[in-house]
Order: structure tokens, then C-alpha cells, then sequence
């Protein structure tokens, strides 16, 4: 049975200079660019801040009583470029309230010298032990602020951007809690959309998809899928209160015979991490770099080589899909 440590190892040859984040340590999940997040703790940028990258954070939401929270991008000297900060207890009777956004420079917030911008916001999308995402997306002049991959607000870019070079969370009490943060990154492996481009899958290839799971989610898959709408695999996640299982299948004008093997364990808030391996002639599927109780054969009328799409579908209750990328050894 192939294994990811084995694996890694194989990466690591073909590879040379070339870190591959696959696990060797079955107790630790590889998270990309995704670190487990701590209060009041600098996270150092790996790379000066550019055009399209993406801070994001993950957070459980536990009730209104809640101090204010927020997602920070910093640079020296307390230089605070933006600040994205939540504040619950100034929600009205109907559950709106602001979003307070800002910057600080030389010890001062931008109260007095330039207005805080305060978009309105529906505090009524935070709900008990919930895990929600807030994203800012670094824009030509501003920053865009995603709520659950939903827009909220923007921010004119006071300062350059090229002064960023860290990311802090700060604030939350009473159960409320942050549990992830993600930060841009050097790996040009990451697949922006679900098109493959020019990465031709072969042999070796290795798909990995990493997602936060929310308890009471709906089924959720990762499919390998042609142009025209056929999967030469489909991995598909049913967590209770469906099948308890995992379902394998193809798709050719239609589904074909469903493999079906036991679910893994996943747990409210934890990031996961699911690899396709395709071998010779089958597939090989990991959870958290575990191996699944079944393999998947090539059936006839396949090719790795007609696969052009990372298929990444389904979840529900706050489950999140973070990224997917593609290694060739």
C-alpha cells in the first residue's frame, strides 16, 4: 500500500531544491498556506504584498456578548495599513450594525485626520459555535472585505503596500475563538479557478484540495472532470446524517457503478486535507494522510490526459473549500 510519507519522499528526489509539503508525520496535515491562529501573535508575510493576494481568517462564533474582534495586515513601527474590526455590540434591534475600517499610522487611528469607513453589515450571520471566513483581497487602489466569500466593503490603500509585511488577529472573549489564518504564499502550484491550464495529469501526479469542515454539513466532493462534463473520478463525502460514507464513481453520460468505503473522521472547525494520487492504473485517495478503505480503477474511455478540471463542490453550514493545487513528480 503507497503511502504520502513514501510518497514525500519521492517528491522531495524528483524535485531537488523543491520543498513538497506532503506529510511525513501522520499527526500533522499539511494546511498550504493556512496556520493555525493565535490572538495577538504576528504572522510575517512570506513574500512583499502584491496586487490580487488574499489575507483570510477563520473564526468560531459563539454569542453576543462577544468583545469586538478583527483581522489585521500590519508593517513596522505599529503601522496598521488596514484594520477590519467586528463589533456585535453595535448591532441595532433588527441585528445591523457597522464594520469599523481603518488604518494607523504613527500611533493614531485615522478617526480625526481621515474618517473611519463603517459599511453596514448583518450581524445576524454569526450563530452559535458557526465558523465563518473574513478575506481581504488586495485590489490596484484598495482592498476589497469578503464575509463569506461575499463582498462587504472596501478600503482605499492609505499606505503602500509594499510597507505590509505581517498579519495579526486580535480580540473575541466569551467562547469566541480564531482558529485559522491564511496568508499569501511562493507556491505557484495553487490552482487559480478549477482549470488546469497547461498541467497534464500523468502518473505521479498529485491533486490535494484542503477544506474547513462544519458540523451538519451536506455532502461535499472532489471530482476530476473532463470539458465535457465527465468525471473520471468523483469523490464524494456524505458525513452524518446521510450515508456515513464515502462514494466513488465515474460519470459518462450518466453514473456508472459506485464504490462506496467508510467516511473518515472530521471535526467542527479543523482544516482537512484530501490527496489523489494517480498511480499506473487506479487512484489512490488520502484523508489527512490516511489512506481510504478503497482504490479506484481507470475504467475504460478514461485519460488522465483529458481531465481539465479540479471539480471542488458541496458543503453547507459554513463548510469552506479553501485551495486546491497539483504536483507532478
Amino acid at each position: 500500500m503507497k503511502t504520502l510519507a513514501i510518497l514525500a519522499v519521492i517528491a522531495t528526489l524528483a524535485y531537488g531544491q523543491m520543498v513538497i509539503t506532503t506529510i511525513n508525520d501522520a499527526n500533522e496535515v499539511d494546511r498550504g498556506n493556512v496556520l493555525r491562529a493565535e490572538v495577538n501573535k504576528d504572522y510575517p508575510l512570506n513574500r512583499p504584498l502584491r496586487v490580487g493576494d488574499r489575507i483570510a481568517a477563520w473564526g468560531i462564533y459563539n454569542d453576543d456578548s462577544t468583545t469586538k474582534f478583527n483581522l489585521n495586515i500590519k508593517g513596522p513601527n505599529d503601522l496598521f495599513l488596514l484594520h477590519i474590526d467586528f463589533r456585535p455590540f453595535l448591532k441595532n434591534s433588527a441585528g445591523f450594525g457597522p464594520i469599523v475600517l481603518n488604518n494607523k499610522v504613527n500611533g493614531e487611528w485615522h478617526e480625526h485626520l481621515e474618517r473611519e469607513i463603517r459599511p453596514a453589515f448583518n450581524y445576524g450571520y454569526f450563530g452559535k459555535n458557526k465558523i465563518f471566513k473574513v478575506a481581504a483581497l488586495v485590489g490596484e487602489k484598495d482592498y476589497t472585505i469578503y464575509f463569506n466569500d461575499k463582498e462587504v466593503g472596501k478600503f482605499p490603500q492609505r499606505n503602500p503596500i509594499a510597507q505590509a509585511d505581517r498579519a495579526r488577529l486580535r480580540g473575541g472573549s466569551n467562547g469566541f475563538r480564531w482558529i485559522y489564518i491564511e496568508l499569501p504564499g511562493n507556491d505557484r502550484r495553487i490552482i487559480d479557478g478549477n482549470n488546469l491550464g497547461n498541467r497534464m495529469l500523468i502518473p505521479g501526479s498529485i491533486i490535494s484540495a484542503w477544506g474547513i469542515y462544519a458540523e451538519g454539513s451536506s455532502k461535499f466532493s472532489v471530482g476530476l472532470k473532463e470539458a465535457n462534463g465527465d468525471y473520471m473520478l468523483h469523490v464524494d463525502f456524505r458525513p452524518p446524517p446521510s450515508e456515513n460514507k464515502v462514494v466513488l464513481n465515474s460519470f459518462a453520460s450518466g453514473w456508472q457503478n459506485e464504490i462506496r468505503t467508510a467516511l473518515p473522521t472530521f471535526e467542527h472547525g479543523e482544516l482537512f486535507r484530501v490527496d489523489i494520487y494517480c498511480g499506473a492504473d487506479r487512484f489512490y485517495i488520502y484523508h489527512n494522510n490516511t489512506q481510504l478503505g478503497a482504490t479506484f480503477d481507470y475504467r475504460p474511455g478514461f485519460h488522465l490526459r483529458d481531465v481539465t478540471i479540479i471539480d471542488l463542490e458541496g458543503g453547507s453550514n459554513c463548510f469552506q473549500w479553501n485551495d486546491k493545487r497539483v504536483i507532478q513528480l
